[in-house]
């Protein structure tokens, strides 16, 4: 019997990277997190850890320290929780 398994391959390869960054809420500018940190990243997103609840469907700005300090807008695309820290670790799409 055969199993029915999807897979759907990613459209751009992701690297391990664990980067200080700097996330803003679009809605909300006094909603931010300057502690926040990549978990990994591609050309078109990232995953983040960060202390801020978020939603998926919500706009963020993301900015890195150092040779990217310029603000991206980024879509969050899912949550979860990380239950090991608490934190929450969301995967976000560059626009």
């Amino acid at each position: 019997m055969q199993e029915n398994t999807s897979y759907t391959p990613r459209r751009w390869e992701r690297e391990q990277a664990a980067v200080p960054i700097s996330l803003v809420s679009g809605a909300n500018p006094d909603k931010a997190d300057d502690s926040a940190i990549t978990v990994d990243i591609s050309n078109r997103g990232a995953s983040v850890r960060t202390k801020l609840a978020l939603i998926p469907g919500e706009w963020l700005k993301v900015a890195g320290t150092g040779e990217y300090p310029r603000p991206t807008p980024a879509l969050v695309v899912w949550v979860r929780m990380d239950e090991s820290s608490h934190p929450t670790v969301a995967g976000l799409t560059f626009c």
